[in-house]
């Protein structure tokens, strides 16, 4: 039994694990400068990981993706950081793709 009980454990700990929402290309095309406000980024995205405001009213929203495959063989990383005016309307986005720190 003690022995199931650890090859399970072991299982478990090496699973494949992810974090938020992948960002596809199709959303980021959807940023329009000027147009596109908070609410429409909450409405394609989900809530935000971070939130920054600024003391000139401007505040960047930030979202973030991982995913690790089965014991790291696989890995994906993306962040997405909008920078939005003091009236809510996006001014510009950045995007961050990471390496794969296993190989």
């Amino acid at each position: 039994m003690r022995k199931i009980f650890t090859a399970a454990a072991v299982l478990a700990l090496s699973a494949c694990a992810s974090y938020g929402k992948p960002v596809t290309q199709a959303q980021l095309d959807a940023i329009q400068q000027g147009t596109t406000t908070r609410d429409d980024l909450v409405a394609s995205f989900g809530k935000p990981l971070a939130v920054t405001k600024n003391s000139d009213g401007t505040q960047i929203m930030s979202w973030g993706y991982s995913y690790v495959g089965f014991a790291g063989t696989n890995y994906k990383s993306q962040g997405l950081s909008v920078i939005l005016d003091s009236s809510g309307k996006v001014v510009s986005y950045t995007t961050t793709d990471m390496a794969n720190p296993y190989q």
